[in-house]
């Protein structure tokens, strides 16, 4: 019988499992791969005999020699509204301060069965509610537009001298497009803020009509190309139009309309904050929907489409808080 090796397990003896090893080895180099969340790894390769540069392959990182980490998974839900709220003590009266000009748009589209929205046209949805206080891009307010009904394909101006024919919504405050910042600055005054083109001039700096060409001296910009992106789609304002419908088109076109086109229509939190500035005050909103109140809707047009909405200040309040 011969005796066993140093090297052979003894008789009875359990081979122990080898773990697994944290780090494996490409077979056709030096490559020492680290596992990552998914698919992804990261890759080190180094030369003959001494360390080589580190050779970084499509979706991975650089990390040193033995190095692990645990995966990375994102939320599944990211609730991006409890994150603002617990950032900011008085969330909900900024919300109500933010929407303001839409929730009275919205309102007085209900009353009057004539329905204003700014967006794309291949939309099933309003990017933005426009109202008698909402601004053209020839600078002039609604309200300093020609009459109009629910079938309106172009509001002209009439404002003195001014030769825009037709009424397109254009930004009016930086909130519109998502630049909060500017709000945060000492001597920002929103009054005197302009949306602007790609070649830097102003909204007002170009023709009302025709391409929108820039009007400055020395400009050889022939079309107002817009250097910010709507803030509810990403698109440019050019992409958008502006659209006069009744409640029986927007129907039929499978556009939201009556208590559906408030703001946040569909999260009763939000709702509620744009109306009252508190989340859970329904007050308002049952108003709203069941004819109570001072509020309430009905299906008698105002007597005149150019009295302004009394929108307080008009201009918002929200200032959200950074790290």
């Amino acid at each position: 019988m011969s005796r066993p090796t140093s090297n052979s397990p003894s008789k009875g003896a359990v081979a122990k499992k080898k773990p697994p090893s944290k780090v494996t080895h490409d077979a056709s180099s030096e490559n020492r791969v680290v596992p990552r969340s998914g698919n992804r790894a990261v890759v080190m390769t180094k030369s003959a005999g001494k360390a080589g540069p580190v050779i970084v392959k499509k979706e991975t990182i650089l990390a040193p020699k033995g190095y692990t980490m645990r995966p990375v998974v994102p939320a599944k839900n990211y609730d991006v509204v409890s994150f603002a709220r617990a950032m900011n003590d008085d969330f909900a009266p900024r919300v109500q301060k933010l929407f303001e000009p839409e929730t009275h748009a919205a309102i007085i589209a209900q009353r009057t069965g004539i329905y204003i929205g700014w967006r794309c046209p291949e939309f099933k949805h309003d990017c933005q509610r426009v109202g008698d206080m909402s601004k053209c891009f020839c600078g002039h307010l609604l309200g300093e537009h020609d009459k109009y009904t629910g079938r309106s394909i172009q509001v002209p101006c009439k404002f003195g001298g001014c030769p825009c024919k037709a009424f397109a919504w254009i930004p009016s405050r930086p909130e519109d497009i998502g630049e909060f910042w500017f709000q945060r600055r000492r001597d920002f005054d929103v009054t005197k803020w302009r949306a602007k083109c790609r070649c830097k001039h102003t909204h007002e700096a170009h023709a009302a009509t025709g391409g929108r060409q820039c009007k400055a001296k020395g400009c050889s910009c022939f079309h107002f190309n817009s250097n910010f992106l709507c803030a509810a789609c990403d698109r440019h304002w050019e992409d958008h139009e502006t659209f006069f419908e009744t409640e029986d088109m927007r129907k039929m076109n499978g556009l939201p309309y009556g208590e559906d086109y408030l703001p946040f229509a569909e999260m009763p939190n939000l709702r509620n904050a744009a109306l009252t500035g508190d989340e859970y005050d329904e007050s308002l909103y049952q108003a709203l929907t069941t004819g109570q109140g001072r509020p309430a809707i009905t299906s008698n047009p105002p007597a005149d489409n150019n009295t302004p909405v009394p929108f307080g200040q008009n201009r918002s309040g929200f200032r959200p808080v950074y790290d």
